[in-house]
């Protein structure tokens, strides 16, 4: 694969795992008392936050990239960046945008 596709598989899972991380502190936050564990830690949730944001953006250029790179149609480039919103859907999206990186790879028979 190629350090770009690697860039994405890495970039894909970091910001997954971080949006799992700002959704818990976002649902923390709001089911919970003053007193809680989610309130004491509000800000290091809004560092995290702000961290998956750029985060996120560097993933969308790199999905462009790779978009660009290996001609993939626009719907599928829409759909791998949308996926890439959704927690645990977004390892769905790196999953399938990397079967088919690795299709492209793969000699033809």
């Amino acid at each position: 694969m190629s350090k770009t596709a690697v860039a994405y598989r890495v970039m894909a899972w970091i910001v997954g795992l971080n949006l799992i991380v700002v959704f818990a502190g976002f649902f923390g936050k709001m089911f919970t008392d003053e007193g809680s564990f989610w309130y004491r830690h509000a800000d290091t949730f809004l560092v995290i936050d702000q961290v998956h944001g750029v985060l996120f953006m560097v993933l969308l250029v790199i999905i462009a990239v790779l978009s660009r790179r290996h001609r993939w149609t626009p719907g599928f480039t829409i759909a791998t960046m949308l996926l890439a919103t959704v927690p645990l859907l977004s390892f769905w999206g790196e999953r399938r945008a990397t079967q088919r990186l690795r299709a492209a790879q793969a000699p033809s028979a």
